[in-house]
């Protein structure tokens, strides 16, 4: 970019929105984070390059006293005393009508804008230690749209590997300890997915300390300022009765002339706060937005990630009905996918499925699952299980199996896994058409 390797780096990671996340994790660390930097950058640009102040000097004032008065007037707070009114004699009178914090708009809004940042950072660090590269996960998976036939499919074998060693589905290998909705213990399994709804709890408490430093430094009595202030500009008021942002203040400053000192108040038109007004409005409207989708998809993802009927509902979906018609026929198929669902994949694998759904898409998200599903019913014991893996692929895929027992059975080990319950026995019987068993309950 820049030609610099770290900062081309730094500027990357930054600006590119990472593929662990949802819309409105996105809607705060990335776009929320742009646009108060750029308004930082505007306003900045219009203080330090620009002309954020004119005064009405003297009479006797050359251009160069001009230009040190209003330099010395910016530096300095002004102070705000309606038209109307007369101007206080005293010095305590006006340092009370002084206000100050339009020198520190950009370094505010830089400010926020890193701390909007700040949950996504402590999201992508956290998770890391994991065990689960869900970056690489979700990277490999949008590669699949792209892909078709064999190479799709041997893809879609190694993407279900990798995640089942990630998961390590293995149930005998964890301690049905329980927190809440959630199994933890040596081999969490709820990890990432405790996390993630710990960053959305971030993110909310930021959106709401936004809400304080934005009040607090304008200094504003009204909890709903962007409201009040939007009324009294839809009814046709303007500046001089809102006060927060006055175009014309006062500025007092001494010039010392041989042994004399001079005192002066000058009136100082401030342009920079026409914008400074206008960017606060939308910035307090945004952030309301903001507040509201993360706070509804705050509790979406509670009652979609916590709940095990939640889980096993998602999962049912990405399987689909019609790809389980075969299993009609074995006992507890509703057993089964909770097994798989709570046990296997855990919340970490669902939540994991639900991103990739989101960046790879549906079909995608519905073929890994159905092949983990299908691994998941292979490994169990064979006197379980009425149907082989190729068939269960076939029936779940609608394609040639690719996992142990499918035609490419060395290439992709994976770990057995025993049974997690006992089901109703079953006897074959072989039909003469088809080279398939037949099962009956004894």
């Amino acid at each position: 970019m820049l030609g610099v390797p770290f900062l081309d780096d730094a500027i990357t990671k930054w600006f590119k929105p990472q593929q662990f996340d949802d819309p409105v994790d996105r809607l705060n660390y990335f776009v929320t984070s742009s646009l108060l930097a750029f308004f930082a950058i505007m306003v900045s640009a219009k203080q330090y390059v620009g002309s954020p102040i004119q005064c009405f000097m003297p009479m006797e004032f050359r251009s160069g006293w001009e230009q040190y008065a209003e330099d010395y007037c910016f530096i300095q707070n002004t102070y705000y005393i309606p038209i109307p009114e007369q101007i206080p004699e005293g010095h305590d009178e006006r340092q009370k009508a002084e206000f100050g914090y339009y020198q520190w708009v950009p370094v505010v809004l830089a400010l926020q804008a890193v701390l909007f940042y700040l949950p996504n950072w402590l999201w992508k660090t956290l998770h890391q230690q994991s065990g689960l590269d869900l970056d690489t996960a979700i990277s490999d998976a949008s590669k699949l749209r792209t892909l078709h036939s064999n190479e799709r499919r041997s893809e879609i074998g190694k993407l279900c590997t990798y995640i089942s060693e990630s998961l390590e589905m293995n149930e005998a290998q964890r301690i049905p300890r329980r927190i809440l909705c959630f199994r933890v213990g040596q081999h969490l399994g709820s990890y990432v997915t405790m996390l993630y709804l710990f960053i959305k709890i971030c993110y909310l408490l930021n959106i709401l300390l936004q809400f304080t430093i934005l009040n607090n430094f304008l200094e504003t009595t009204h909890m709903f300022w962007g409201v009040h202030t939007f009324v009294q500009l839809w009814q046709g008021s303007d500046w001089e009765e809102t006060a927060i942002f006055p175009r014309v203040t006062l500025c007092d400053f001494r010039v010392r002339r041989l042994a004399n000192i001079h005192n002066y108040t000058v009136q100082c038109v401030l342009m920079i706060n026409m914008f400074n007004e206008k960017i606060y409005l939308f910035i307090w409207f945004w952030f309301a937005f903001v507040l509201i989708s993360t706070l509804m998809n705050f509790f979406y993802c509670c009652f979609t990630l916590i709940p095990p009927s939640s889980r096993e509902r998602t999962i049912r979906n990405f399987l689909k009905q019609e790809k389980l018609q075969h299993l009609n026929d074995m006992p507890d198929t509703k057993n089964i996918i909770a097994r798989f669902t709570n046990t296997a994949l855990c919340p970490d694998g669902v939540l994991l499925l639900r991103f990739i759904e989101g960046h790879a898409g549906a079909i995608v998200a519905r073929d890994v699952t159905a092949t983990l599903f299908a691994d998941y019913i292979r490994t169990l014991d064979s006197s379980i299980t009425p149907y082989s893996a190729p068939h269960m692929m076939r029936d779940m895929t609608g394609t040639k199996s690719t996992t142990p027992g499918g035609d490419d059975y060395n290439e992709y080990p994976t770990k057995q896994i025993s049974p997690p319950y006992k089901m109703i026995e079953t006897q074959p019987l072989m039909e003469p058409d088809s080279g398939l068993p037949k099962h009956k309950n004894m």
